[in-house]
């Protein structure tokens, strides 16, 4: 009990440090059901001027934008906020509805000169533990796919990128994916929905407004 309660005093202080936050609803989904995913002014904990987002979908999400516009930060946010839903019942956001989920990710990753294991191989042995956990889960699986494949070629990479978007558009799967390749919003606009990041360009700088936008990317900035 004594642990508990130094948690709870844990979590307490953490509620106190956050601006908006709440606690979240969760539906009691299986695995092969209707996912809803809700979520309102999402923002993420550590940045000091967050622009909140929103979210209401039940299927998987593409999400397009030039470079540094704001499309990993949101994977992020919305990683976090589903940890921390299903851990210490505190989103940093207005409105958290979701069902419990078996939580996985493709982001951040290194290729391994210890093991001689490329960009690509770590990447194609992180896509088939996501897919392998698809198949044996017994509760809806939320996954976040950052540059899907960007270890390969471009023809390749749209192509295997699409198939493995589609497979994990299945019932009880929700897939927040974000990629450069405008292609994929036009292959995959049926399982998937469109949203997108942008950008302001002036004579000498380039402005990131940080506002998550529905359909695909029109512009980019490299």
């Amino acid at each position: 009990r004594g642990g508990c309660g130094g948690s709870w005093i844990s979590i307490g202080a953490y509620r106190k440090s956050l601006g908006n936050w709440c606690v979240p609803e969760h539906a009691l989904t299986g695995a092969h059901e209707q996912i809803v995913f809700h979520i309102k002014a999402l923002y993420h904990p550590l940045l000091k001027e967050p622009v909140p987002s929103d979210i209401d979908t039940e299927r998987g999400i593409l999400i397009t934008g030039s470079n540094a516009s704001g499309k990993s930060t949101f994977l992020k946010a919305a990683a976090l906020a589903a940890l921390f839903s299903e851990t210490i019942a505190t989103v940093p956001a207005e409105e958290y509805r979701a069902p419990f989920f078996d939580i996985y990710s493709s982001m951040a990753l290194r290729d391994d000169i210890l093991s001689g294991e490329s960009y690509y191989m770590v990447e194609i042995k992180t896509l088939k533990r996501i897919i392998d956990a698809v198949s044996d889960s017994v509760r809806p699986v939320l996954c976040f796919v950052d540059e899907v494949l960007r270890g390969t070629n471009t023809v390749e990479r749209i192509a295997a990128s699409s198939e493995r978007l589609k497979s994990l558009a299945a019932p009880g799967v929700l897939t927040i994916a974000a990629t450069h390749d405008i292609e994929l919003t036009y292959i995959l606009e049926n399982p998937c929905t469109n949203f997108h990041f942008t950008e302001g360009v002036s004579e000498n700088d380039i402005i990131f407004p940080y506002v998550l936008k529905p359909g695909r990317a029109e512009s980019r900035n490299a």
